[in-house]
């Protein structure tokens, strides 16, 4: 199973300025390879327009090509970019071999080019050229920039490796099973994770507000838990984030409304801190004091984030656990946001990063989940007899059934019937398979 654990750096203001140039070399080359494959690209459109099939030449454009252009005019012209580690190139062209691909198979739109201080700052490192112990890792070419930033010539060997690793608040969370220690704290046994196989595949380094991470990608083989036997049924929404049938909810923290106030100051101070145009260039100039407030806001929307994903994680993992089959509503949350009087709310619950983290748990517990169509009746169905009902404005929390009398909260109706579909599903998958006759 391939998985990823995300810890956050430590790094000291001399290893920021490596972690910064990366990911400005990284950014430079994308944009060199986005600027080749379109000029290449209207080149080729054009031959095939206008030259004899016999006659052409030309091939369109593939990031290996870009690749093998980029470094033969690398010393040349760009020489400073042997200052960082070569996973850098290789990742940036994986990246628009990866944003081509993903356009060309409509997953996304058209590759945009990268801007300093909107694009999202990162770089990766292959599995070889990387270390992680505890609570440091050693990244490639570091020491050496440090080293030729302070122009120190004599016991350079002992430095390298000192100067290159960078210190990390935690350990990595996969131990193998011959190797692993017994944690003294019982917070740290909790995040031990002991398995019978671990590999290492990457790591990817990223800034976000200032903070920065590595996140560490592994494959792992463990046992598989035993598979619990409960089904229930989860509904999602906006006044309870989540109501599960067997009677647990999730109550909805609303982090970014209660957040709000402090964030709206947090931004009119930005607004007022100064920045320029230059004339010449025509870029926007922005002051010390200016970045140091967007560093702010950026910290608190972060933490907005962090409080909503850490509520979230601790549900999910409870009931991948607990359950063995669940049944959630395939929501269009993005005809939701298109509601001007429910569009922030809706984004404050974060349902479909909810749905997210279920899937992914589910499947690793082994659990079973299914998930129903959009126009399936769950919050109009009663959950006793069955009736469905025309209407069911959003006004009205109770559900009454007209046929049964039924009273019951409209979301853990709701949550029963997805449970109901649940075992639906498992009763179906439980059957033979019988085909027709003759």
């Amino acid at each position: 199973m391939k998985t990823a654990h995300k810890i956050r750096m430590n790094p000291t203001p001399e290893q920021v300025e490596y972690l910064k140039r990366a990911c400005g070399t990284r950014r430079f080359i994308y944009n060199w390879g986005r600027e080749q494959w379109e000029k290449q690209y209207q080149a080729y459109k054009a031959e095939q327009e206008t030259v004899p099939e016999e006659q052409r030449v030309l091939k369109p454009p593939h990031a290996l090509a870009l690749k093998k252009q980029f470094n033969q005019i690398r010393e040349q012209e760009y020489p400073w970019t042997y200052q960082v580690t070569k996973c850098v190139v290789e990742g940036a062209f994986d990246d628009l071999k990866n944003a081509y691909y993903n356009f060309f198979a409509g997953r996304s739109n058209y590759p945009q080019y990268k801007k300093k201080g909107k694009s999202h700052e990162s770089f990766y490192l292959s599995n070889d050229k990387f270390t992680v112990g505890s609570h440091w890792i050693s990244i490639p070419g570091l020491g050496r920039f440090i080293l030729n930033q302070r122009q120190t010539k004599k016991d350079r060997g002992k430095l390298l490796r000192k100067l290159g690793t960078v210190n990390l608040a935690e350990k990595l969370r996969f131990v193998e099973k011959g190797k692993a220690t017994t944690p003294t704290k019982k917070r740290n046994k909790r995040k031990h994770v002991v398995c019978e196989r671990v590999k290492i595949l990457g790591a990817t380094v990223c800034c976000e507000a200032g903070h920065w991470y590595v996140s560490v990608q592994v494959d792992i083989t463990r046992e598989r838990p035993k598979t619990p036997e409960p089904v229930v049924g989860v509904d999602v929404g906006v006044k309870q984030a989540a109501v599960v049938s067997d009677g647990r909810r999730l109550e909805n923290q609303r982090p970014f409304a209660l957040h709000l106030k402090k964030l709206g100051k947090l931004q009119r101070k930005l607004s007022k801190k100064q920045k320029t145009k230059d004339p010449q260039s025509k870029r926007t100039l922005f002051s010390k004091n200016y970045e140091k407030q967007r560093l702010k806001v950026a910290r608190k929307h972060q933490q907005i984030a962090n409080i909503r994903r850490d509520v979230q994680h601790k549900f999910t993992t409870e009931l991948a656990r607990t359950c063995g089959a669940i049944g959630i509503e395939d929501l269009n949350i993005l005809g939701m946001l298109a509601n001007r009087k429910l569009a922030r709310a809706v984004a404050d619950a974060a349902m479909g990063q909810l749905l997210q983290f279920l899937k992914t748990k589910v499947a690793n517990a082994g659990g079973n989940l299914f998930i129903a169509s959009r126009w399936f009746a769950s919050t109009k169905r009663c959950s006793c007899c069955g009736h469905v009902k025309k209407r069911m404005p959003l006004k009205h929390r109770t559900y009454q059934c007209q046929i049964c009398g039924l009273v019951i909260d409209r979301d853990l109706n709701a949550a029963l019937n997805l449970a109901w579909f649940a075992m639906e599903m498992l009763r179906q998958r439980a059957e033979p398979h019988v085909g027709r006759p003759g």
